[in-house]
């Protein structure tokens, strides 16, 4: 049974469960890879779960789990990770060590029909969409937000490193930029700076497909 994500106020030391952590969807997901790249980054820190743990505001064993692959995590939570670990996205993926620096030469490009994806909780996906060299710092991604999906289920906004730069394929997707909701359809597109802190949500009962770079 997954353990579930939990979110602890620092102000009062109480938790409260966001919701059911679930299982990897598929074993072509990138999940165990993930969890295998925050643990080694993690220990490699010097840092213990339940250090961890405190800073982002879940459990140690809501950690713990996710760090083997059993559960799965918001993209807020998601992006701490990266930023209390000092990971680029490449990193976090497990698709590019710190210590890769390949050349475009020397890194064949992935197939437009790649299966490489990343499934979070509340029913959102990223599908890598080509194998662009980690020296080029880019994130190339199909996005895809269930009905419902919201990408920060805790009410906590993310903020990561570098720039979004979105386009809309199908569907509504609603956009919180600082406070400040934005709604974006097909066709339409949106650059946001990754420190601002953000929130995409699907309030219609269609799915969203979406164009996404990461520049950091």
């Amino acid at each position: 049974m997954a353990t579930r994500e939990r979110k602890t106020s620092p102000a009062k030391g109480v938790s409260k469960d966001a919701s059911n952590g679930s299982p990897p969807a598929s074993t072509r997901g990138t999940e165990p890879t993930i969890g295998l790249a925050v643990r080694r980054a993690r220990e490699a820190s010097g840092i213990s779960i339940r250090e961890m743990s405190r800073r982002l505001g879940v459990s140690a064993s809501f950690l713990s789990q996710f760090e083997l692959g059993q559960c799965q995590a918001s993209v807020s939570t998601l992006f701490e990770l990266a930023t209390e670990l000092n990971l680029s996205l490449d990193e976090l993926l497990g698709t590019r060590s710190r210590e890769e620096a390949r050349t475009p030469a020397e890194t064949p490009e992935a197939a437009s029909g790649s299966s490489e994806f990343l499934s979070f909780r509340t029913g959102i996906r990223w599908t890598r969409l080509a194998g662009i060299p980690a020296n080029h710092h880019v994130q190339f991604l199909l996005t895809e937000y269930d009905p419902g999906a919201d990408s920060a289920p805790e009410g906590s906004a993310q903020t990561h490193r570098g720039d979004d730069y979105g386009y809309i394929l199908e569907g509504t997707l609603t956009i919180e930029i600082d406070g400040v909701e934005r709604t974006l359809s097909k066709g339409e597109s949106i650059q946001l700076s990754g420190r601002a802190p953000h929130r995409l949500r699907n309030r219609s009962k269609r799915m969203v497909k979406a164009i996404w770079f990461v520049v950091e």
